[in-house]
């Protein structure tokens, strides 16, 4: 056992406190963003005509596509942190947080590269006038200067929850969500930037949370083990090889998701106007339902996570059972929500009569959705804690094949009914696919780790 690890651990108290206190505070994050949401697209519809909503709605996709597609950086940093530190390995738990930041900054040089490179085809896919397309071109160019940032949080936010720490994460979202509606108002109305202004709002909000975060990060080494950075640590090939292997298996998973995604609206598309804005619409319940599962998945991979580099067993498995009650709770109530106050929403967000009949009539496929997707939210939170990435991966690539057949014949047989059909069908595939590598991975787990042996859970866990 090496100076940087204790002596002996112990796993996190599984109690629902324990898992609310991860979860509480990853749920407010959630909702300061779509707050902030609200903001950039109220800010951006007072500049004076449709071409700044439509250019800011195009950028903001785009950027958010860059952000979703380095997801993996914040998910393997979490389950790689809950590691190192269920098993008190400081020197680990600090290399996990350097190796993440510099495979952010690499990412973000990467992608702003590319984004920057592929310009023009990318806001053409979207179909915009050139008035349009060229008001989404520099804003895109100016929220690149704040990728490096953004990139960063996300490590930072996986780092710290992964410890077990949800307060300091909500505490650099909320500060980068005020400062980032405060400069919107004040950059893009006060001193007449326009939409450069919303833009360039954006990317110093983010440099305001990467430095708070860092600024609390660097605190916490420098008081717990050291500032610099452990060369031994960062260059254990070993940990670079499953650092790299993670990584990889979550970008191929992530990506998976969002070409699911994009073939939904695709095809949703081809079903005519009424049935394209009739299914965004929808998307904001799964939107609303994942405020609260995703939180839920945040506990569950920092007390899965923790109590696994413990060699906790008994944790584990309770850690696995308390957050996944809690997700079916927030599923159901979800559903309920949505089944009383849908139609209210759906007229709120429409006063187009013929989008919304639509919308109503597939509203039934909206409520079942949280009770459906519960389950592979959950346990994407159990196996990004216990680095189960490729399982994870294997599972989305299992429910994406099954799911290509119907959703590319049932909307032709059955309209946008049979698209709804489709699309939950992903993710029972996903979540049935997850349960049986669980069960498979639980039952490995079972036989080569034991509570007296903390140091076997990461050659285990894959």
């Amino acid at each position: 056992m090496t100076s940087g690890q204790a002596a002996a651990t112990a796993g996190p108290d599984i109690t629902s406190r324990a898992v609310w206190a991860i979860a509480g505070p990853m749920i407010l994050s959630n909702l300061s963003i779509a707050a902030l949401g609200a903001v950039d697209t109220g800010v951006a519809g007072h500049l004076g005509s449709a071409t700044p909503l439509a250019a800011a709605a195009i950028g903001s996709q785009l950027v958010a596509y860059l952000a979703w597609g380095a997801g993996f950086l914040r998910m393997s940093t979490t389950g790689l942190a809950a590691a190192a530190s269920g098993r008190g390995d400081l020197a680990e738990e600090a290399a996990v947080l350097w190796r993440g930041l510099a495979a952010g900054l690499i990412a973000a040089i990467v992608l702003s590269a590319l984004a920057a490179g592929f310009l023009g085809p990318l806001v053409r896919v979207f179909g915009p006038p050139p008035a349009v397309a060229a008001l989404a071109g520099d804003y895109i160019l100016i929220r690149l200067a704040g990728l490096p940032a953004a990139l960063a949080v996300l490590v930072l936010v996986g780092w710290f929850v992964g410890r077990g720490d949800a307060r300091l994460p909500l505490a650099m979202i909320l500060a980068t969500n005020i400062v980032n509606a405060g400069l919107d108002v004040v950059l893009a109305l006060w001193l007449g930037m326009g939409l450069a202004g919303v833009a360039l709002a954006s990317a110093i909000a983010e440099w305001t949370g990467c430095l708070i975060g860092l600024a609390a990060a660097f605190r916490h080494l420098a008081r717990r083990h050291r500032l610099r950075p452990d060369m031994a640590r960062l260059t254990d090939w070993p940990a670079l090889a499953r650092f790299a292997r993670v990584n990889g298996d979550i970008f191929v998973r992530t990506l998976l998701l969002i070409g699911s995604f994009a073939l939904f609206m695709s095809l949703a598309g081809r079903l005519g106007t009424n049935t394209l804005a009739a299914t965004a619409l929808l998307l904001t319940f799964l939107t609303i339902a994942s405020y609260g599962l995703d939180g839920m998945a945040y506990a569950a991979e920092s007390l899965a996570g923790r109590a696994l580099g413990a060699g906790d067993m008994a944790g584990f498995d309770r850690a696995v059972r308390v957050t996944g009650l809690w997700t079916l709770g927030l599923g159901l109530v979800a559903a309920l929500a949505f089944a009383v106050g849908g139609p209210w929403l759906i007229r709120a967000l429409t006063d187009l009569a013929p989008v919304r009949a639509l919308a109503l009539s597939l509203l039934p496929y909206a409520v079942a959705l949280p009770l459906v997707a519960w389950a592979c939210v959950w346990l994407d939170g159990v196996f990004i804690g216990a680095t189960w990435s490729g399982a994870m991966r294997d599972a989305m690539l299992l429910a994406f094949a099954i799911h290509l057949g119907p959703a590319l014949l049932l909307p032709d047989i059955m309209g946008a009914d049979g698209l709804w059909i489709a699309f939950l069908g992903l993710f029972a595939a996903r979540g049935l696919a997850m349960a049986g590598w669980y069960t498979i991975r639980r039952r490995r787990l079972g036989a080569a780790l034991s509570i007296t042996a903390p140091a076997s859970a990461t050659a285990t866990a894959r």
